[in-house]
């Protein structure tokens, strides 16, 4: 019982991580497209996503992080998933995709 509630606080914050992720690209994106703006337009709208960005990177996207491995380990430790294959694999892919 205690693993079907690990793996879902799990799966909801592995979605709000990467969530996080898709979102900062297009927070970015709207950051250097104000370049081409009026010089006033361009300082507030790049001052406010300034903020936006810190605030999703720094609020949202690594406490999702953290809170995905604290998580996902507590639930392959109680799961018993140490000896898989299939675990050792995607910890290997989750190194890579922190990296």
């Amino acid at each position: 019982m205690v693993a079907l509630y690990l793996k879902a606080l799990h799966i909801i914050f592995v979605v709000t991580w990467f969530a996080g992720l898709f979102y900062i690209v297009r927070l970015f994106i709207y950051h250097t497209e104000a370049e081409e703006l009026p010089e006033q337009e361009k300082t507030i709208l790049q001052n406010q996503y300034k903020v936006m960005e810190k605030r999703l990177w720094y609020g949202i996207t690594w406490p999702s992080l953290v809170l995905t491995l604290v998580f996902g380990l507590w639930l392959a430790e109680v799961s018993k998933l140490w000896v898989s294959p299939w675990f050792h694999a995607k910890m290997g892919l989750v190194v890579g995709l922190i990296i």
